[in-house]
């Protein structure tokens, strides 16, 4: 290291021990910290100087002003340098997706997927060579920059890797500080190296380098005192020493000297870096110019003089940065409030009015200076910049900063209409950045807003917004008013009660048609996604083509990057779903799209849908490969969704030892229904015993039909054919697609045509498969043109009539073929002969119970303790709790024991709502506002309603202890009841229930002989 270093020799030795054992065998994370201008950032340029002299590579980023600088902002320049610095063919073996859309964009995200992709790609650089990372002024860096640095400190310990770090801890490490509680866990792991000011006899030292000329020992001595030794104070000091003036002058601080240094300059570069400093370290000469009324040449011949007295650098591309930020702070500092606020409206209405500059700056700048203009800049402008800002953060995934331009906009309207939709948006981030809580608080507040309001399309607006939420418990009840009171406001009291489905989708289109009429995009845009998410299903695919064509429009119009994506891709999906070949065409022209747009999102949702598109198409080495990236770098924050389509691609394949462990991954995790996944992999192997609970959520729901349709064409039950073949004849030439198309469940006429074999309608079935495997032709997704030439193929050699015996042997042939190229062997194997179906059977069809024993059969209607009974058959000698039973769709069931269902704290917050409630009632009442009053009512009678389910006899407040006595007495007296009933209708089913059952506080079905039951 340097030996210029004054005063540094104890911290250059420590710095030098760490990059000798990353040189050696590996690294690790210092952190060298110390006030503004104690000699950091020279300290660690020597430790960059000496690892370039021993071969390592040195990545550099610098932090940047937190208000406006684009999240990963340090983690983009070291990122840059590793790019430099590689051979093509190294940068190519990275994940360079990830870190392309890093480059592009410079995400904000702190998920996951970057933190791993930039940590495999220092890692990967480091097996060549060791690698330094030096990241300066880490009290300005972001949150995720943060989380990215002590993810790759976690992780790479044993690479020779070292990671340095630099930072004010006078200000990061406050009490208060934003930064604090991320700072202080790293310096734990850290090796930490603390400069402090020079000694006198360093000072002295300091001083005659600076100036030329060696101050007596009672000068240098002076000078220690009156700046601590700060080695920055100190070269400002010298300078003005140099020039003439008293060393006095440093005494008020550094922005003294500083303010003298700058008086050296020609006042045209004063108030030059002045217009500079408002718009931040970093700016673009372009800008400036236009902020200043100042030629662009005539700029850079004042920012060379700057840069000439070294108070600013040019980083290339028309950017400057200062030189040091205590340099702009003096300039920022010299400007009176009202100066500021004006300066930074002067930058917003430069930039509105040279649409062309927009570019050189970000998004989140511009939204700092209409903040920061406050009055001078129109609050709807404001608000205007702040929600863009916003949305953009949202397309980086990066929803922390999403959340807080939300705020800030909130802040700044003042229209209230507007403040309503800022606060669902707002809570709608929230829920995504898994902020429950405090979403739920701020949507309280909005509905609160719009019933003050008493606007219908904002009333639709909020109950919708809520129900996309998934809510639970009471907030389910609370949502569910909303949108049957917003339903009544919009369309009428109903002449008879309505499904909530159905009260939700007439909401929508009720809404979208006040939106047109007011012309206004951003809320038909909102219903049109609302209504196209809530007619998912079979027979809907047209409409949403429809749908994903005016919302593209409307994207567009508004310049929203990321509903055009989500568009494109959910047109060709509607495409696909009608059997209509274009849907290939749309979706390479949603791949062109998203190709360069450098936005995490885009390229996360371009990776699946080609893996998806490749399965299909029978490229199933490609699709995993995808999807395993995918995986890699999203795959934590995406929950089950990765593993779903990984499961749809091993079911395709007929991978079903693979499939046994995918189902395992998703059981064990968070998906909402691995039992349907189960019973689908089971039926594709021949087996109809595993069978499954439905029905399911609409998105869900064709994957449900298909099921069903498989298991009854192998168990040959005739009246779920027919059922079945009613329901599916009307999408004749569709495909089932589930799950926005993360799930394509095959054509419709495929599972008809297998329903029509069952029943023994041969020709039928023929016909329906030929045009099921016509359809698969057309579209090129040969997986499933094999698939059902097979199923072709058996029904050909069933049914046996003249020349049938040579097309089905043409026919297997083919698909052996294809299954042999494609990777999918199961076909080219003899069918597997169905497993057994037992011949005791205990299963719900809608509400109609088929219950069949000792060679007896029956139907009953649907009753709670048949389903009772139907859970504890499928778990022969287990102990199920009964308040499991009593609560089967609960995730998990309460845990037994004394504690109270509602805590103190819970029930005062009840209380206080009821409270503001009964207020807002009379006031409602008092100034006519009768329906206000109606709505709050509901509300009012929701929560007390919640209150009698959590409070025993006399008003007690009812413990969990209670619920499970109370779930004892209540499955006890139903089973029992039901074995009474049955005792008329089937006793021998009846004998052996009441011998084999035992209820209590838990429940257990326990026969003494194998007995299997179709369930």
């Amino acid at each position: 290291m340097t030996a210029a270093l004054i005063g540094r020799a104890h911290p250059a030795a420590a710095l030098r021990t760490e990059l000798d054992r990353a040189v050696a065998s590996h690294g690790g994370l210092v952190l060298v910290t110390g006030e503004a201008g104690i000699g950091k950032t020279t300290l660690v340029t020597g430790l960059a100087e000496d690892a370039r002299r021993r071969g390592a590579w040195v990545l550099a980023g610098t932090c940047w002003d937190s208000d406006s600088a684009p999240g990963y902002w340090p983690w983009v320049q070291v990122v840059r340098a590793l790019r430099r610095a590689l051979p093509e063919e190294e940068w190519a073996r990275l994940d360079t997706a990830t870190l392309s859309a890093l480059l592009g964009e410079s995400p904000g995200s702190d998920g996951f997927r970057l933190h791993d992709a930039v940590t495999t790609a220092l890692a990967a650089a480091a097996h060549d060579r060791p690698v330094v990372v030096v990241l300066d002024d880490l009290h300005w860096a972001d949150a995720a920059s943060l989380r990215l640095l002590e993810f790759a400190a976690r992780h790479t310990w044993f690479e020779r890797l070292l990671l340095v770090g630099a930072y004010r801890d006078v200000e990061a490490e406050a009490p208060g500080h934003p930064l604090r509680e991320l700072v202080l866990p790293l310096v734990a792991k850290a090796t930490t190296v603390t400069l402090t000011g020079l000694a006198p006899s360093e000072v002295a030292e300091l001083m005659s380098r600076t100036a030329g000329t060696e101050p007596d020992p009672a000068l240098a001595a002076e000078v220690h005192l009156r700046t601590g030794g700060n080695p920055f104070f100190v070269e400002q000091t010298a300078r003005l020493w140099h020039s003439g003036s008293p060393v006095s002058a440093v005494a008020p601080g550094v922005r003294d000297a500083l303010r003298r240094r700058l008086s050296l300059l020609p006042a045209p570069v004063t108030r030059l870096l002045t217009d500079a400093a408002v718009l931040g370290r970093e700016f673009h000469r372009r800008i400036l110019a236009v902020l200043a009324g100042v030629p662009v040449p005539e700029v850079d011949q004042l920012l060379a003089r700057a840069a000439a007295a070294r108070l600013v650098t040019a980083l290339g591309e028309g950017r400057f940065a200062f030189a040091h930020d205590l340099v702009r702070e003096a300039r920022y500092a010299e400007l009176e409030p009202a100066e500021v606020r004006r300066r930074h409206a002067a930058v917003v209405h430069a930039l509105d009015a040279a649409p062309d500059l927009a570019p050189l700056v970000f998004a989140a700048d511009r939204a700092r200076h209409a903040y920061l203009a406050g009055a001078e800049v129109e609050p709807a402008r404001a608000v205007e910049l702040l929600v863009a800002a916003a949305r953009d953060a949202s397309a980086r995934l990066a929803n922390d900063e999403s959340v807080g331009h939300y705020r800030r906009a909130l802040e700044r309207a003042t229209e209230p209409r507007r403040r309503v939709v800022l606060a669902l948006d707002l809570g709608t981030v929230l829920t995504r950045c898994g902020d429950g809580e405090e979403a739920w608080r701020v949507f309280e507040e909005a509905v609160a807003l719009v019933r003050e309001l008493d606007d219908d399309s904002l009333l639709a607006r909020a109950a919708l917004t809520l129900s996309r939420t998934a809510p639970t418990g009471a907030r389910l009840a609370w949502t569910s008013d909303l949108l049957v009171a917003a339903h009544e406001r919009l369309a009428g009291k109903p002449a008879e009660p309505l499904s909530l489905d159905r009260v939700t989708l007439e909401l929508a289109a009720r809404a979208a048609v006040l939106a047109r009429d007011g012309e206004d995009d951003q809320e038909l845009s909102f219903t049109l996604w609302a209504r196209h998410d809530l007619i998912w299903g079979p027979g809907t695919a047209r409409e949403r083509e429809r749908l994903t064509d005016e919302l593209a429009v409307l994207a567009r119009r508004t310049g929203d990057r990321e509903n055009e994506f989500f568009a494109s891709s959910l047109k060709w999906v509607a495409l696909l779903e009608q059997g209509d070949p274009r849907y290939l065409e749309q979706y390479r022209s949603f791949q062109g799209l998203t190709a360069g747009s450098g936005l995490p999102f885009a390229e996360f949702a371009a990776l699946l849908d080609r893996s998806i598109v490749s399965a299909l198409r029978g490229r199933f080495a490609e699709a995993h490969a995808d999807l395993d990236r995918v995986e890699a770098t999203y795959g934590r924050e995406l929950g089950y969704m990765v593993d779903q389509v990984r499961w749809s691609h091993l079911l395709l394949q007929g991978r079903f030892d693979d499939l046994a462990a995918c189902t395992a991954r998703l059981a064990a995790g968070d998906h909402p229904h691995p039992d349907l996944l189960a019973a689908l992999t089971a039926v594709r192997q021949g087996d109809a015993t595993r069978t499954v609970m439905g029905p399911f959520s609409r998105e869900f729901a064709p994957m449900w039909l298909r099921y069903q349709a498989q298991a009854a064409a192998l168990t040959g039950d005739r009246e779920a054919c027919s059922r079945l073949l009613t329901e599916l004849t009307p999408h004749s030439g569709e495909w089932l697609v589930a799950l926005y198309g993360c799930e394509i469940s095959g054509p419709v006429d495929l599972w008809a045509g297998l329903l029509e074999a069952a029943l023994g309608h041969q020709d039928a079935a023929i016909s329906r498969l030929t045009a099921a495997a016509a359809s698969a032709d057309r579209l090129r997704l040969r997986p499933w043109a094999a698939e059902v030439r097979a199923r072709l193929a058996a029904v050909l050699s069933e049914r046996n009539a003249p020349g049938d015996a040579d097309r089905a042997a043409a026919l297997t042939a083919v698909v052996r073929a294809e299954a042999s190229e494609l990777g999918m062997p199961h076909l080219a194997a003899p069918p597997a002969a169905p497993a057994a179906v037992p011949a005791n059977e205990f299963r719900r069809t809608d509400e109609v119970w088929t219950l069949r024993f000792a060679g007896r059969e029956i139907r009953v209607p649907d009753a709670k303790g048949l389903r009772d009974l139907h859970i504890l058959l499928g778990s022969p000698g287990t102990e199920i709790p009964a308040v499991r039973l009593l609560a089967p769709e609960a995730d998990t069931a309460p845990t037994l024991g004394g504690d109270p269902v509602l805590d103190e704290t819970a029930k005062s917050a009840y209380r206080h709502r009821l409270d503001h409630l009964d207020t807002r009632i009379d006031e409602a009442a008092a100034l006519g506002k009768d329906s206000l009053a109606a709505d709050l009512d509901r509300e009012r009678e929701a929560l007390l309603a919640e209150l009698r389910r959590a409070a025993g006899l006399g008003g007690r407040t009812r413990r969990l202890g209670d619920e499970a006595e109370r779930a004892r007495k209540a499955v006890t007296a139903r089973i029992r009841d039901t074995l009474r009933k049955l005792a008329d209708s089937h006793p021998e089913l009846a004998k052996h229930l009441n011998t084999t059952v035992t209820t209590g506080s838990s429940c257990r079905y326990a026969p003494g002989a194998d007995i299997r039951w179709r369930l």
